[in-house]
């Protein structure tokens, strides 16, 4: 039988059926009379809308081309279609119809903006939602809730959803039909997963506007085993059956039919630009890729309804991070502001708040008056927990809730520094809010409760403890000499005080933090305030009393207190007040794994059912400890083990985070984040632990100098250490302090070498005596050491921690200290401690090399007296390889020449005698035979132990690096040597840059995509696995890999930020030279990916300074400028020179300048640059000119995504001059491009797809094929759309609008303009979109 659902109230939920009369006399009676009228005019209304939605679907059946306006103007339709007003007081404006007649009038309404295509996917997941909540109940079986699903799979398809949007709810679904006909025989579990799949389906036509997925991918592996089509939805079952039919021969389909089309069902999602989140949504719903999917389920494929809302709902409360993945810094981890999982202690908190205000009702007028009302106990909440587990936080949490209500909020956190001055940790919390009072209308209040309630001589006491107090009075009181008070009339003092700063009855909470800490006279003044009746003041001059309500509040440590402690007593004291005094205890415990799982979830931008495996595993490490899990996941992220992706967000390897050893507590973790520290910072926090865990500035100001010459910063050491969280200042003494116990004082004075603790100490302290005594006098250690030993030990200390420096890497300070060895030591040094000097030189040149603003005299200076005094080739190599490296900026055949000759030194010569490409293809091939063959046993090899082997592969890294500048083939006999020593003699560092550019110089000088993305994903395997130098290897690697192989068959848009990753991480090991080959690759992938030209102009200018740090601006100006003068021409910006050069350069000038220099790579970039912009700008002679110099230069067919760019410009132009001369010369130019981009696309449809449309749509055109040219056209545009190629998309729109315009059709030529305008105004050409004959 068949339930009618059709009259649906304004929730969306069933209503009572309009045909029934059931137990209408007892609605009447509840109702009145008015229910028969409302019934009747709801009735009439309901068939009136059928009868309207039957003439428009007869409408639209008449003909193939439905005129929707026309049908929508017929007298009675258009209320059809819109909000059709209800009674009122009865039900809200809402209207319905079917989700696929609802699909087609979104896509009608669609106007192609970002932000409604965003909506409507928002829009899309709430309808899903809704569905979901239609098709499950909740029932309770032994026990337990279960989620059951109540509609038939056959009955979850589109053409039986309606879709309803009211103003209360906005858009809902229900189904028109809920039960079939003779009742369900599907099992209880193929009933859900058929459930799921068909949700799947419906998701899927849903965010895909419509379409559906291919008839395939519904064919079981064996339709017998599935019971023929009983389980797949009605809407394509007769598509099956007639298939089944027809291949009847064919029992079962093999199990490979199914595996080759694996990824269909979300490449079709993405390429229709629908996010990865909801992509990944419909397919984990729909069972896998599989398309047996109820057999196979994928083993993330939903398992639940429960897990299916939980998504859902996640997607609806955050759809930035779940939906759209569109969070700021989405590949940084971040745990944000929320707190989770203490709702019921902040709850605790605020209940106790309501207490001490009497305001446990939710009437305001009681709220009020209770006010006036005698307060019977004093609320105290005393928050314990472990070190980290979070209790500040919380407290923090409810003081905001506590403000926003009109509390005060005072809070002093103590630490286990004996202050000198007892109650001052208690009174900072008053002088911090008389602080933030001043200025403000409370000031003028607070001044004037104060000359009520309190004497001058009580200000002037308290003004010894609250410094602030003084700028509220006008006169200032004079101080008195030897105040002496009393305990008991101290504590009045401070009862007084709050009193004064209570506005009105305006109620005071007061927080000490870490009172396990706390001294005694500040244990005693805690108790005193939480005596609910206060003292009689005899001094106080008011004639009314009006009882102040406060809350206090404790939060301790429960694993420093034993019965001995002096908070122990507090406790006590407490428990004995209980006739006065209410104690609320909150015990702050680890989080839960749900909520662990929610904070994983949000941080992680992915579900909360794809991240519970992990949170089990780091609740097992951190045992739920908030400190803990931050500490973990940024050791699990640093070691790259949590890593992000470009396109599916953050991956992990759940077998090694189990690896991951456990500790007792997370000083583990924190260890091995402090030797993560720069060597500056690590030093002056083990500085500040050799005086225990607090230093006073002074201090630090007299032991500076304690190393010489100041090689050591301490202040700045101790500013970054602040920034990090690792240290505080403290206000009241003007210290540094460890922010942390677990961060404890004891833990960084272990980090110091047993045989250097013993110098330390004594030099530090006589740095102390010396300064202390000299005051305002500086002495160097230099000037006062006077004995040889103590000269080189001096030395041989900064000698090694120049070698530290080098490795975190900071350079600067590895410089300082490399220097400063060399000052205490003489020439003598040469012969009596040779080993030292020489290491002591070597780290100076690198590190000179590394910094930003390099001292390229003192280089040549050190680089000249090592080559002078070196015993051997192993001492010079370092120094040699640094002086090619800037030789190459100066003169590439300079640099060539050296590298050769040191090749030859180290028994690894390359024969250049004949360096021609069918050389360079027969080493490749022969490398590659032998190679693949056995790269499993790559990672098996041994570790390279030659020394000169080794330097060989580091001096051919670098000459890969420089002959990429030169169109010749020594790159292929390079990149094969390294590949094959690397085999023969082991892996070095090196070997993973020699896979990688192995692989780039395959695809450039063979052709071969398929053998270069083999090698380039073996060449990133092989990286993972150097964890302790993956930073230092990435940039060289990434440049090879994403810049020069994956642009052929991955996403342009998915190579940006790996390059960018490779900029960054060059520029911070000081490999200035990938710095160059990233920053190239990003500048040239970012103007091909259509990336916005404000994002783009802002990112080379960036670029510009850093190379300017390091004096590298004219070096790369030959690629930087070029695009800059371009992208500034196209937005509409007038010219100038790229800071902080000065002067300006035209393309013209700088292309000429690179020829002279003989470099090619850079040449070639500036013609792609040069010929895009003139074609786009439509100077055709200067682009045609542009691709004839091209022509003239190239001799090789070498396959090069800069070369393919330039031949696309090159075709496009090559058409517009066949038209323009009518020479058929020039369309046999084009069409021989067009066949070339064929090749490419077949590689990548995404990067090439819709230039190869166009170059078809352009022939067409050319021949004279109109029709044919106008569905390319029409194509291309989808496609460059699709792949956020604007650009392209704009530039293709143009093209068509002179297309329609020369047939003719001025109306489509219009909206071509128009979309053009729009398309160059999005990617910020704002100067070109103007010249567009809009009118």
């Amino acid at each position: 039988m068949f339930r009618s659902v059709a009259a649906v109230d304004g929730d969306g939920n069933e209503g009572d059926d309009i045909s029934e009369n059931d137990d209408h006399e007892s609605r009447q009676k509840r109702w009145g009379g008015i229910i028969d009228k409302i019934e009747v005019n709801f009735a009439e209304s309901v068939n009136e809308d059928k009868r309207k939605m039957v003439q428009f679907q007869k409408a639209r059946a008449s003909s193939t081309t439905v005129d929707y306006s026309s049908v929508l103007s017929a007298p009675g339709m258009a209320s059809h279609f819109q909000p059709a007003a209800r009674i009122a007081g009865y039900r809200s404006t809402f209207s319905r119809r079917k989700l696929t007649e609802w699909i087609q009038l979104q896509k009608m309404n669609a106007s192609g903006d970002l932000s409604d295509t965003t909506k409507y996917f928002e829009r899309s997941v709430r309808i899903i939602y809704s569905l979901v909540l239609k098709t499950i109940i909740s029932t309770v079986k032994a026990g337990k809730t279960e989620i059951v699903d109540t509609v038939h799979p056959d009955l979850i398809t589109s053409e039986n959803i309606m879709v309803q949007h009211s103003a209360e709810d906005g858009e809902t679904a229900h189904f028109l039909q809920t039960e079939i006909e003779g009742g369900s025989s599907l099992e209880e579990l193929s009933k859900k997963y058929g459930a799921m799949k068909a949700l799947g389906m419906v998701a899927y036509e849903l965010v895909m506007k419509g379409d559906m997925p291919p008839v395939s991918f519904f064919l079981p592996s064996s339709l017998a085993d599935m019971r023929g089509t009983a389980h797949l939805p009605l809407s394509i079952r007769g598509s099956v059956e007639c298939f089944e039919a027809t291949n009847q021969a064919k029992v079962k389909l093999p199990r490979k039919a199914v595996d080759e089309n694996e990824g269909r069902i979300t490449t079709a999602m993405l390429n229709a630009g629908v996010p990865y989140p909801l992509c990944r949504f419909v397919v984990d719903l729909l069972g896998g890729e599989c398309s047996d999917s109820l057999l196979f389920r994928s083993d993330v494929s939903f398992e639940s309804f429960s897990d299916v809302l939980l998504d859902l709902k996640q997607m609806i409360t955050n759809p930035e991070a779940f939906i759209h993945l569109s969070v700021r810094d989405q590949w940084r981890l971040a745990f944000g502001n929320k707190m989770h999982g203490r709702e019921s202690e902040k709850k605790m908190i605020m209940d106790a708040a309501s207490r001490t205000t009497g305001t446990t009702s939710n009437d305001a007028l009681f709220e009020a008056l209770s006010l006036l009302l005698p307060q019977n106990k004093r609320q105290i909440v005393m928050v314990s927990g472990k070190p980290g587990s979070g209790k500040s936080r919380l407290v923090m949490e409810a003081k905001t809730d506590l403000e926003n209500k009109g509390w005060i909020f005072l809070s002093c956190k103590f630490d286990r520094i004996v202050h000198s001055e007892p109650l001052s940790v208690m009174a900072s919390a008053f002088d911090d809010f008389l602080e933030q009072c001043l200025g403000s209308s409370r000031q003028q209040q607070i001044r004037t409760n104060l000359n009520t309630l309190m004497l001058s001589d009580d200000v002037l006491v308290l003004t010894q403890y609250v410094p602030c107090l003084i700028e509220y009075f006008h006169d200032p009181p004079t101080p008195l000499a030897d105040l002496d008070v009393s305990k008991e009339h101290m504590h009045q003092l401070f009862h007084q005080l709050l009193r004064a700063l209570s506005i009105g009855g305006q109620p005071i909470a007061f927080f000490a933090d870490d009172i396990q800490w706390a001294d005694e006279a500040s244990i005693d003044l805690f108790i005193d305030l939480t005596q609910a009746s206060e003292p009689n003041f005899s001094t106080c001059y008011c004639d009314t009393y009006t009882k102040s309500k406060m809350m206090l509040i404790g939060s301790y440590r429960d694993n420093e207190v034993d019965g001995d402690h002096p908070l122990a007593k507090l406790l006590d004291q407490m428990k004995r007040l209980n006739s006065s005094v209410e104690v609320t205890d909150i015990d702050v415990c680890g989080f839960t794994r749900e909520t662990l799982n929610q904070i994983v979830s949000e941080s992680l931008c992915l579900p909360a059912r794809r991240t519970k495996s992990l949170s089990e595993v780091i609740l097992q490490k951190t045992d739920g400890i908030a400190i803990h899990i931050m500490e973990f996941i940024g050791r699990l992220t640093m070691e790259r083990i949590l890593r992000h992706s470009f396109d599916k967000g953050w991956e992990w390897e759940h077998e090694v985070i189990e690896r991951c050893p456990i500790s007792d507590s997370v000083a583990e973790l924190l260890v091995f984040k402090l030797n993560k520290l720069s060597s500056n910072v690590l030093s002056a926090l083990q500085i500040c632990s050799v005086f225990g865990i607090q230093i006073e500035q002074r201090i630090i100001n007299f032991v500076q100098d304690f190393d010489g010459d100041q090689t050591i910063d301490i202040t700045d050491g101790l500013k970054v250490a602040l920034e990090l969280g690792l240290i505080e200042m403290t206000r009241t003494t003007n210290a540094f302090k460890f922010a942390h116990d677990i961060i404890s004082q004891q833990a960084v004075f272990d980090l110091i070498r047993d045989e250097e603790r013993s110098v330390l100490l004594q030099k530090l302290s006589s740095a102390l005596i010396r300064n202390a005594l000299a005051a305002n006098e500086i002495d160097f250690v230099n000037d006062v050491v006077t004995c040889p030993g103590e000269r080189i030990l001096y030395a041989s200390m900064n000698e090694k921690a120049g070698k530290k420096a080098l490795a975190v890497p900071d350079f600067s300070s590895a410089v300082k200290y490399s220097e400063s060895g060399l000052t205490f030591l003489d020439d003598c040094a040469w012969e009596t401690h040779h080993e030292l000097i020489m290491s002591l030189h070597q780290t100076s040149v690198v590190a000179l090399y590394s910094c930003p603003n390099r001292n390229k005299d003192l280089i040549k200076e050190r680089v000249d007296t090592i080559f002078q005094h070196a015993r051997s080739l192993e001492e010079e190599f370092r120094a040699r390889h640094v002086w090619i490296c800037i030789l190459s900026s100066e003169s590439l055949e300079q640099a060539f020449n050296e590298c050769h000759a040191l090749l030859e030194r180290l028994g690894e010569p390359i024969d250049l005698s004949n360096n021609s490409s069918s050389r360079a293809c027969t080493e490749l091939l022969r490398v590659k035979t032998f190679f693949l063959g056995k790269k499993g046993h790559f990672s098996e090899l041994s570790p390279m132990s030659d020394r000169n082997k080794l330097f060989a592969m580091k001096i051919m890294t670098s000459l890969m690096a420089f002959y990429n500048h030169q169109r010749c083939h020594v790159l292929g006999l390079v990149s094969s040597r390294m590949v094959e020593m690397s085999m023969k003699y082991g892996y070095c560092e090196e070997s993973v840059f020699a896979v990688a550019s192995f692989a780039a110089i395959f695809v450039r000088i063979l052709g071969d995509v398929d053998v270069g993305a083999s090698c380039a994903r073996m060449a990133l395997d092989l990286l993972s696995q150097f964890r302790h130098k993956g930073n230092v290897l990435l940039p060289a690697v990434h440049a090879a890999v994403y810049g020069l192989v994956l642009i052929w068959n991955e996403p342009i848009q998915a190579t940006l930020g790996p390059l960018v990753r490779g900029c960054s991480l060059a520029f911070q090991y000081g490999n200035i030279q990938f710095a160059v080959a990233n920053a190239e690759l990003l500048v040239m992938r970012s103007f091909n990916s259509g990336k916005k030209i404000d994002v783009a102009l802002h990112e080379i200018e960036v670029l510009a300074q850093k190379f300017a740090l390091h004096g590298q601006l004219t070096h790369v100006q030959g690629f930087l400028t070029p695009f800059y003068n371009i992208l500034r021409d196209l937005k509409g910006l007038k010219e100038q020179a790229l800071a902080p050069l000065d002067c300006f350069k035209s393309n013209d000038e700088l292309r000429y300048h690179a020829i002279g220099k003989n470099d090619h790579h850079v040449y070639d970039t500036q013609l792609m640059i040069d010929i895009s912009h003139s074609f786009m700008i439509g100077e055709m002679e200067k682009a045609q000119s542009v691709a004839e110099m091209f022509r003239d230069v190239i001799t090789n067919k070498h396959l090069v995504f800069t070369y393919v760019i330039i031949e696309f410009y090159a075709g496009l132009a090559a058409c517009h001059f066949a038209r323009k001369t009518l020479d058929k010369a020039w369309i046999v130019k084009a069409e021989a491009v067009r066949d070339s981009m064929e090749r490419f696309c077949g590689h990548s449809k995404w990067n090439f797809e819709n230039k190869l449309l166009l170059l078809r749509a352009e022939c067409h055109y050319t021949n004279g094929e109109i029709s044919e040219a106008a569905k390319c056209y029409w194509s291309s545009i989808s496609s460059a759309s699709n792949h956020k190629l604007v650009h392209e998309e704009a530039l293709t729109c143009e093209l068509a609008g002179n297309f329609f315009k020369d047939q003719g059709d001025e109306l489509k030529s219009k909206m071509m303009f128009e979309r053009a305008h729009k398309a160059y105004v999005r990617w910020g050409a704002v100067k070109k979109a103007n010249t567009l004959p809009l009118v």
